[in-house]
């Protein structure tokens, strides 16, 4: 077992520090430069970002070190998600020596992080004493057995090392085709089944995009009160993100809230849904906290390492369970449900959706600034997923050419709609005269009956 005087820890521990606050103040620039570059625009990135990784290793970055990457790339306009260090160039160039590969000049490099397991003890001199992991191991194991030994602690440091992306690199051959992205509606579909399956309930309402801690169930507009689908998945991802710090799943909520805890949690929220935008080609959601990050920077970027790098491996985790379900794997979050609850957990999801007539899948480029009518394909998609008859009728309603065909092919079928549309027109005509009645000042509707008939058709076709 090797001594190791204290100012050697000390200055260990000092330069895994300095190296951690470099990290995420590199994050929190970069965080910066983006929201306020994308404020207002329609897209987070010109085109999905991938997730970085090693060409010479075929290895994803992970955790905070993938986070940082995307970040950069976005920030600097990478099309490439390939980074290698100096060291993987020069080894590329020496398998490859009919190529001439090298870091073009003047190019600077990101700095990741390198964990590295530390185990020591601490005698009764107060001096430290380090040892390998098989040493700590035989030490507890003595312990174990009655021998008096100071009990070893363990920490985890972070040392610096650097990559460059492909784009700072001359002479590297262009990365194969990616794979094609997902159309809007695939996105969009994935998206539901990801979100239903983690078991966290949403429901529309009237009121604004909001997560309630108190029911755990996240409340969202209509799909029709967002000018298209994409803010509409903005927004549910990013509510998405909020409810998995409830109590049940990550915790990451304190009692009571302070500034700088809410802080930390508009920052991890942020990270996640800028991320998750650019990789599903995705806006700012409206709610975007661009102002409390820049708080969070001015406050606390300085002053609590420790907390940010865990704020910013948090919302890093959430994102590789988003790739791994993706990848047709369950996320390995202890609380995400397993693979045979999630046909019920759909199921579930689906019958909040129907009870208020919400097709969000369709909700493509729909909304008060963008009204979009769907199409016969996509009317009779809903139409066989509605497991509901308001939200059937809602689907044959929606689209001409699918009501003209439906009263064709079933007659009988298309009159018991109209019955029952005219019943719940004559519902809602009668529950409206009784309000105008008992409301004061109520005047009498001024439109000839014909015309609120008209009216009132109209809304039903809406």
């Amino acid at each position: 077992m090797s001594q190791t005087p204290q100012q050697e820890k000390k200055s260990r521990f000092q330069v895994s520090r300095e190296v951690q606050e470099e990290f995420v103040n590199g994050i929190a620039e970069a965080m910066l430069a983006l929201t306020s570059r994308v404020a207002g625009k329609s897209r987070v990135a010109d085109t999905p970002t991938g997730t970085p990784f090693c060409p010479t290793t075929g290895r994803e970055y992970g955790g905070p070190n993938m986070l940082r990457l995307m970040l950069a790339g976005m920030e600097k306009g990478y099309a490439d998600d390939r980074w290698l260090t100096f060291k993987q160039v020069q080894q590329y160039q020496s398998e490859h020596p009919n190529l001439k590969v090298g870091v073009k000049k003047g190019e600077h490099g990101i700095k990741l992080l390198r964990p590295e397991e530390i185990f020591f003890t601490i005698g009764e001199d107060e001096k430290w004493t380090f040892h390998s992991q098989d040493e700590a191991r035989a030490i507890e194991a003595q312990r174990k057995q009655g021998a008096k030994l100071p009990p070893v602690q363990h920490k985890t440091l972070f040392y610096p090392f650097t990559v460059f992306n492909a784009a700072q690199i001359y002479g590297l051959p262009a990365k194969e085709k990616a794979a094609p992205a997902l159309t809007e509606q695939e996105r969009n579909a994935f998206l539901e089944k990801f979100i239903a399956d983690s078991g966290i309930a949403v429901e529309h309402h009237d009121g604004p995009a909001a997560y309630s801690h108190a029911e755990d169930v996240l409340k969202l507009p209509f799909p029709d009160r967002f000018t298209s689908s994409d803010a509409y998945y903005a927004a549910k991802l990013r509510g998405f993100y909020e409810a998995t710090g409830h109590s049940s799943r990550e915790n990451r909520l304190t009692e009571p809230e302070t500034l700088k805890s809410r802080a930390f949690e508009e920052m991890r929220a942020e990270l996640f849904t800028l991320l998750a935008g650019a990789k599903f080609h995705l806006p700012m959601p409206d709610n975007s906290a661009s102002a409390q990050v820049a708080n969070w920077n001015r406050k606390f970027s300085g002053g609590d390492v420790a907390e940010l790098f865990r704020a910013a491996t948090d919302a890093a985790r959430t994102l590789t369970s988003l790739r791994q379900f993706e990848a047709g794997e369950k996320p390995r979050d202890w609380w995400f449900p397993r693979p045979e609850a999630w046909a019920e957990l759909e199921a579930m999801q689906k019958q909040r959706d129907a009870a208020v007539g919400v097709s969000p899948i369709l909700a493509v480029s729909s909304g008060a600034a963008a009204r979009h009518d769907p199409t016969l394909a996509e009317s009779i998609a809903a139409f066989e997923a509605a497991g509901d008859p308001v939200a059937k009728a809602r689907a044959i309603l929606q689209n001409p050419d699918f009501l003209d065909m439906a009263l064709k092919q079933d007659p009988t079928a298309a009159r018991e709609l109209a019955e029952l549309c005219d019943q719940v027109s004559r519902a809602l005509h009668m529950e409206l005269d009784e309000k105008l009645q008992s409301a004061s000042g109520a005047v009498e509707n001024p439109l000839p009956l014909n015309e609120q008939k008209a009216a009132s058709a109209r809304r039903m076709r809406m």
